[in-house]
């Protein structure tokens, strides 16, 4: 089979018919009358390839368009994209197409685009990159661009200028690619020329690169020469086994510190815990001090009372009744109180002299806690410069070690001298370009008379009988009759016919035997746009019998889908018979008539 065909095309939309293309292989022919949506049935596909351009108005309340190809390659692929968005959505059989979102244009975080799947769909491993300029700058082959090619819309197919050329601008990576489906050939490894002040203007920047390359390269041969001049003289095994010496005396030096901080931390978490300690017992006899001295002013107090109580008269009548008082003699506490008195100053006395002793003890913890934090001090600033001698050690000993290498050292920087002298002469010698690259030259020298013959075998089949010679203008990319360029002649019809020719030309010469890739389709709109039987060069009927049965004889190893109204395509031949696809359109649902593409857009559709 061919690279790939359509097989069906489904167009839909909130609360819409879905409007269903089936397609096959071979000839399809989309016939219909006026405004029935069959122009927006090619678009739908070229629009499923990449294309920019919107296939129909978003008036028409369709917004999803989905197709699904059969690919030799890969199998059976769905493509669904939504009207004006730069994304589709593919689903594959084959487990080589990644399944997903893809973009339909380059962008730089997105590793997956559309095109280039059709680029593998077609038989390609990788993205190629045609010359797009005469100075082999290049750009990424496009199938968009390819496939405008096999698709002449109805606002292209009465153009006065080339059916291939559609932008003047772009010309050069077109042909580019056609070449490449040709022959395979798109000057792999051909780097871009550069314009003569862009190359010089580079020429001289690598040679003062290369300039500031040799000054540090020479800079560290000195460099080198002067270390082996240090060096010289001094026994360097010795040198090295007594640097390796001291490293490990004080690598033990280091450990003993490491051990004798390890314990000093030790010992001051003991003491912090035991001046915590301290602090806890002063607080609670400074508290039972407190306490006794209130006790002892209390006592006072009560034996004054006494006293001042003792030397008042008795008193010897009742304040009430009147009555004679016997008072007995109170007993006196005086005695007691000073026995208790003298307990208290005796206990008070042993917790101030113990609350001392416990200070002192205090002092002589902090003192050996703040001793030992020095020492720690003392130990860490022992432990740098250890680690800086080491340090140092090594780096003597590095450099010993360098000794045996500065040699070899400034034979590599010799060698790099050389290289770098050898590339600035080569940089300095005039560089001999390429060719600049002519396309359509390039295109014409690999067709020669290829086209002329299947044009003028075409035009005979197709019964045109104007006397004359077609041929194939590669300056223009344009059929020429009798040398005279089409746009020389008014016709409309004239031109859509011929326009009709050259894609039937296209369509056979790159689905040969011997090209390299073979796109294998062909699509047309309106192939007979502006036809009028009486213009001069046209026989009636016979044109439009002879351009389409020239469809059915020629159809080839590909699809080809034709779009055309009712009233053009020919009565008389029976294309279904023939194995044709045929689907008609009507402004009707009368007889089982097809209301147009999209079922649901009627408006402004006049009635038959």
């Amino acid at each position: 089979m061919q690279k790939f065909m359509i097989e069906k095309l489904r167009v839909s939309g909130a609360g819409k018919i879905d409007g269903v293309v089936d397609f096959t292989d071979g000839l399809n022919i989309i016939q219909g009358r006026s405004n029935t949506g069959k122009t927006w049935i090619l678009k739908c596909i070229y629009y499923l390839f990449s294309s920019d351009t919107r296939p129909y108005s978003p008036l028409t309340g369709y917004t999803d368009i989905e197709g699904t190809f059969l690919t030799e390659r890969y199998g059976r692929i769905k493509i669904s994209r939504k009207l004006d968005e730069e994304k589709v959505t593919v689903e594959a059989e084959n487990e080589e197409v990644e399944n997903g979102e893809y973009d339909t244009n380059y962008k730089k975080d997105n590793s997956r685009y559309l095109n280039d799947l059709w680029l593998r769909i077609i038989g390609l491993n990788e993205t190629i990159e045609v010359p797009k300029t005469a100075r082999y700058a290049r750009e990424r082959m496009s199938w968009t661009n390819i496939a405008s090619v096999f698709f002449a819309d109805e606002n292209e197919i009465d153009k006065s200028e080339s059916l291939v050329i559609k932008d003047s601008r772009y010309e050069t990576p077109l042909i580019a690619s056609l070449y490449f489906l040709l022959t395979g050939d798109y000057k792999k490894g051909v780097q871009e020329i550069t314009k003569p002040e862009v190359a010089t203007a580079k020429k001289k920047a690598v040679v003062d690169y290369i300039d500031e390359q040799v000054a540090v390269l020479t800079e560290k041969r000195i460099s080198y020469i002067m270390q082996l001049e240090e060096l010289k003289g001094t026994d360097i095994d010795k040198e090295m086994q007594e640097l390796s010496e001291r490293i490990q005396e004080i690598q033990q030096e280091i450990k003993d510190l490491m051990e004798e901080n390890t314990a000093i931390v030790r010992q001051v978490a003991e003491y912090q815990q035991e001046d915590a300690n301290c602090r806890v017992l002063v607080d609670r006899y400074e508290s039972l001090i407190s306490q006794y001295k209130a006790d002892l002013q209390r006592l006072d107090f009560i034996s004054k009372g006494e006293q001042v109580v003792k030397d008042l008269p008795s008193n010897g009548v009742c304040p009430f009744c009147g009555g004679e008082l016997h008072p007995d003699d109170d007993d006196s506490y005086i005695e007691a109180i000073n026995a208790e008195i003298k307990r208290i100053a005796s206990e008070l006395a042993i917790i101030v002299a113990t609350e001392d002793n416990v200070r002192d003890e205090q002092k002589t913890i902090q003192k050996s806690i703040k001793e030992l934090q020095e020492r720690r001090s003392e130990i860490s600033a022992a432990l740098d410069e250890k680690n800086q001698e080491i340090q140092n050690c090594r780096y003597n000993m590095q450099r010993f070690k360098d000794y045996t290498t500065l040699q070899n050292g400034i034979d590599f920087v010799n060698d790099q001298l050389a290289i770098l002298g050898d590339k600035k002469v080569s940089e300095l010698k005039k560089k001999k370009n390429p060719p600049l690259y002519h396309a359509k030259q390039e295109f014409e020298e690999e067709v020669g008379t290829g086209f002329n013959i299947i044009l003028n075998r075409i035009l005979k089949e197709c019964n045109y009988r104007s006397v004359g010679y077609a041929s194939w203008d590669f300056s223009t990319f344009d059929i020429l009759m009798d040398g005279v360029p089409k746009s020389e002649d008014q016709g409309k019809g004239y031109r859509s016919f011929l326009n009709s020719v050259v894609a039937l030309m296209l369509y056979e010469y790159f689905n040969k035997d011997d090209v390299f890739i073979k796109p294998g389709f062909l699509m047309i709109d309106t192939p007979l746009l502006g036809f009028d039987e009486n213009e001069d060069g046209f026989d009636g009927e016979t044109i439009k019998n002879g351009l389409y049965q020239y469809f059915l004889n020629h159809q080839g190893s590909g699809q080809v889908i034709l779009v055309d109204n009712l009233n053009v395509i020919p009565q008389n031949i029976d294309f279904k018979a023939r194995g044709v696809n045929v689907v008609t359109y009507h402004k009707d649902e009368k007889d089982g008539h097809e209301y147009g593409f999209m079922p649901s857009w009627r408006k402004d559709l006049p009635k038959e």
